[in-house]
């Protein structure tokens, strides 16, 4: 849930980019304002494989756990998983009827001290690699990053 608030933080930060700009008036810039929001939202998921086993899932946990900077380590099962994903989408229930809740995996969400410390794990590359683990998922770690994945996309010339 933490995740999906920062996304939409830091798209509406960027959306605000294209519109205005602060110029000398003591106030901290957009780019300021949207690296604040990534340094106190600092986290990272880690999504297990179907196959994970009960060690695999402890072992994986205590590996996060020891990470430098980790301040938080939650862990969501299957159901918790699926109930997060209705209350999500309940507005669109043609979508959540056609989700079954074995479709979404496990996962560990890791809260960090800053996004300094989540640059060095996703750099590392190491959490990918722990047995039992499909793969971390990282949103943008700077202002650059930001504006590069959520910049609104040209569409297409109408044919």
């Amino acid at each position: 849930m933490r995740t999906v608030q920062i996304v939409v933080a830091v798209l509406l930060a960027v959306a605000g980019l294209a519109g205005c700009s602060l110029f000398g008036d003591g106030a901290p810039t957009q780019d300021e304002q949207i690296q604040k929001i990534l340094d106190e939202n600092a986290q990272f998921t880690v999504f297990l494989r179907d196959d994970a086993t009960e060690a695999q899932r402890k072992d994986v946990e205590a590996a996060l756990r020891a990470l430098p900077g980790v301040t938080e380590v939650s862990f969501e099962n299957q159901d918790a998983a699926y109930q997060r994903m209705t209350e999500l989408f309940s507005a669109n229930p043609t979508f959540v009827a056609e989700v079954s809740k074995d479709a979404l995996p496990e996962s560990f969400e890791v809260k960090m001290t800053d996004i300094a410390a989540v640059r060095k794990i996703r750099d590392e590359g190491a959490v990918g690699k722990l047995p039992g683990v499909d793969r971390p998922v990282f949103t943008c770690l700077d202002v650059e990053e930001c504006k590069k994945r959520y910049a609104p996309r040209p569409s297409g010339s109408p044919s």
